[in-house]
């Protein structure tokens, strides 16, 4: 069953998404999520796109869900799309975000396209098609995904689509958005089963965060979508709508092991933990903190954190998005952090003129809150017009008292 965007309802449910432009809603069947995709993480995406060179044709997504980033692929390329969905009412939903995103005044490409409820891995369209995109269904609220739990299996939408691919000078244009979760080895085995049918293929891995260190999208770009010269690549969403993303692109470097106690006068700075999971907080180290010694203290978890000489050098400060702190020490404190010995690190605090005092240490959950708010009450009460931050080394009950700029 074919379904036109012109003809699309627009009095379903629909949902506001904070990143769209006002006025701009969302439709969603009643029994799936809303927003999967947040509008500003699929324009942007689409924008990347556009800059690919696509070959002839239209943009295919087989598996369209509710279809927010086929709308945001044809607004950003002027190109039709064919979305495919086997859930009706899902269908139903995307059909109609292509004409609410049509009507907000992008051109008639949107219209021009079409749904279709049926089954993605039965390739039977007869035009060219420019791009394929792939976000097959996962499971919900499960630490791990195997990929044999993806819905369509990759293998069966490569088999289905892949002779009515147009292709450019690095081949067809494929983007796989898949499952944050995929560690090394399943990475290993999709870029495995893409060269089954396109051998030795570009491939770009991209990593894609809002912040909170938290990755939002991973996505692998094939073909004519893949960086020449870039096997990875880390994109990070400004919280202001107007900013253009933060991209670093390079290869896999990395992460020193060699490891020393920090000094009085260095600097420490705890880094994005997207950034490092992506592989690429050696590069944009290597570009902001420029002939310095980087010693890494902590390289995982929620605070991976470092210690050099100088300060950062930000040629665009959206860089500084992938700093969540960076001070210089003025004390090293010997003391464990507990109600106890709270007491302790307020004095210190005072001697050296802090007002505001952030611990950025691990805590278990319920002891943050209590030691934060303590030190937030004395120092208001008694305290200085600096600002700071508390840090630690692993396995060390030594504290870091560190003076932001």
């Amino acid at each position: 069953m074919e379904l036109n965007p012109k003809d699309a309802d627009l009095n379903g449910p629909t949902v506001r998404d904070s990143t769209a432009p006002e006025g701009l809603e969302f439709h969603y069947a009643e029994h799936a999520k809303p927003l999967a995709t947040p509008w500003q993480v699929a324009i942007e995406r689409a924008k990347m796109v556009r800059g690919c060179k696509l070959p002839p044709g239209i943009i295919l997504d087989p598996a369209c869900g509710s279809g927010i980033q086929l709308a945001a692929y044809c607004a950003m390329t002027g190109r039709k799309g064919l979305g495919i969905e086997l859930d009706e009412s899902t269908a139903h939903a995307a059909n109609s975000n292509l004409l609410r995103v049509a009507n907000h005044g992008f051109d008639s490409a949107l219209t021009d396209s079409k749904i279709c409820i049926g089954d993605g891995t039965i390739g039977q369209e007869k035009q060219q098609i420019a791009m394929l995109h792939i976000d097959p269904a996962r499971p919900r609220n499960s630490r791990t995904h195997g990929l044999d739990e993806m819905a369509p299996q990759l293998p069966e939408i490569f088999l289905a689509w892949k002779d009515h691919l147009s292709e450019g000078e690095r081949g067809p244009a494929i983007l796989l958005d898949l499952s944050p979760r995929l560690v090394e080895a399943q990475r290993t085995e999709v870029e495995a089963m893409v060269d089954v049918h396109w051998p030795g293929i570009g491939k770009t891995w991209v990593w894609t965060s809002r912040g909170k260190g938290r990755i939002d999208r991973l996505s692998l770009w094939i073909g004519q979508l893949s960086s020449p010269n870039a096997s990875r690549r880390f994109v990070r969403i400004p919280p202001n709508l107007k900013d253009k993303p933060v991209v670093i692109e390079g290869d896999y470097s990395p992460i020193s092991d060699h490891r020393r106690p920090p000094r009085k006068g260095e600097h420490v700075s705890i880094i994005d933990a997207a950034l490092v999971e992506s592989g690429l907080a050696t590069e944009f180290l290597r570009g902001t903190l420029q002939e310095q010694e980087i010693i890494w203290s902590i390289s995982e978890g929620r605070r991976p954190q470092i210690h050099h000489s100088g300060n950062f050098s930000f040629e665009d400060r959206n860089l500084s998005l992938l700093v969540q702190a960076t001070g210089r020490i003025v004390k090293l404190v010997h003391s464990e952090l507990s109600e106890a010995t709270i007491s302790h690190l307020i004095d210190t605090a005072r001697e050296y003129g802090f007002g505001k005092l952030t611990l950025r240490v691990p805590l278990e959950p319920n002891l943050q809150p209590r030691l934060q708010g303590s030190i937030d009450r004395q120092l208001a009460a008694k305290g200085g017009s600096h600002t700071g931050f508390v840090a630690k080394l692993p396995k060390d009950p030594m504290l870091l008292l560190c003076l932001t700029a």
